[in-house]
């Protein structure tokens, strides 16, 4: 995968998650493959990058990826998991920030499969995104990036809570390391490809089939 420089068709799409889940790590590895065990990231504010990304059908699409602040659990203190109340007020931190809702396509978000709070802040905001996306339809899914070593059982709790929670949203579920570039590139190819539809060729029939007919209808009226 490169960055593109050419102009065309942009699908916008932001990575979002709890903050030290991997978000960055995720976007320099699929684009760069530049991230290894002795990388390191500065917490992010905002990052933007432009890549080319191929879709199941073997076309490459153009996709802004709009790379997020970490966002903090909703719940101070002692973490006690999902919402109870779609009303709950966030503060700024916990939510994002309210332009992005405006002109996203399609939101990657991200748990680390090592860290089970990590899957209850997408809990919190996928109820925050649907609530303020303006009912325009965009597409999600969610990414467990494991991020290191971690109990077995611990792990396979977090990844069926996380399989089962993401059956009952409708959500695609993809398990990847960012360590491991082509893990990656599923999750970002099903992306790609639900941003980037197959066009529905035209019902009206072609002008000079409509013209065919009509001579063959007069000839047959004359005879």
């Amino acid at each position: 995968m490169q960055i593109l420089s050419k102009m065309g068709k942009t699908s916008k799409v932001v990575v979002c998650g709890m903050k030290g889940v991997g978000k960055t790590a995720i976007l320099e590895q699929l684009i760069y493959g530049n991230v290894n065990l002795k990388s390191s990231f500065y917490p992010t504010i905002e990052d933007i990058y432009v890549a080319n990304i191929e879709t199941d059908r073997g076309t490459k699409e153009r996709v802004c990826f709009y790379d997020t602040a970490g966002l903090e659990p909703p719940l101070t203190g002692e973490f006690k998991g999902p919402p109870q109340s779609p009303t709950m007020q966030l503060t700024a931190n916990q939510v994002l920030q309210r332009h992005y809702l405006g002109f996203a396509e399609g939101f990657v978000m991200v748990y680390d499969t090592t860290r089970p709070e990590s899957l209850d802040v997408l809990m919190y905001l996928k109820k925050d995104i649907d609530r303020n996306k303006d009912k325009k339809e965009v597409i999600m899914i969610v990414i467990g990036n494991r991020t290191g070593p971690d109990d077995i059982n611990s792990l396979e709790n977090t990844c069926s809570k996380a399989s089962n929670w993401c059956a009952r949203e409708k959500i695609r579920h993809f398990e990847v390391s960012a360590m491991d570039r082509p893990s990656l590139y599923e999750p970002f190819i099903f992306m790609t490809s639900k941003l980037n539809p197959v066009q529905n060729k035209t019902t009206f029939p072609q002008l000079s089939t409509l013209s065919k007919l009509t001579q063959k209808n007069n000839r047959g009226e004359a005879m």
